[in-house]
């Protein structure tokens, strides 16, 4: 079985959808994918199904994001958000 390779920051893409690398699915279809809003030279902000009604966005810097995600995950239907 072969390993994927480790995301970089020049794999991280403003509007793409990326899975930890322990996934969860929630009991109500929700899952701890995290959705890219912004991103700077040292930080990432995103939304994901685990931030609560009416809570800021994460903001995080990038290695921590890196250290959490294992790949980007494409939309069922093939779009974006």
């Amino acid at each position: 079985m072969s390993k994927e390779p480790e995301l970089t920051k020049e794999d991280l893409v403003v509007g793409a959808t990326y899975r930890g690398k322990r996934f969860v699915e929630g009991p109500f279809g929700g899952n701890n994918d995290r959705y890219i809003l912004w991103m700077s030279d040292t930080k990432v902000q995103y939304d994901s199904d685990t931030v609560r009604d009416g809570a800021n966005y994460p903001t995080v810097p990038i290695e921590k994001f890196l250290k959490w995600a294992k790949k980007r995950v494409e939309p069922v239907d093939g779009s974006q958000k």
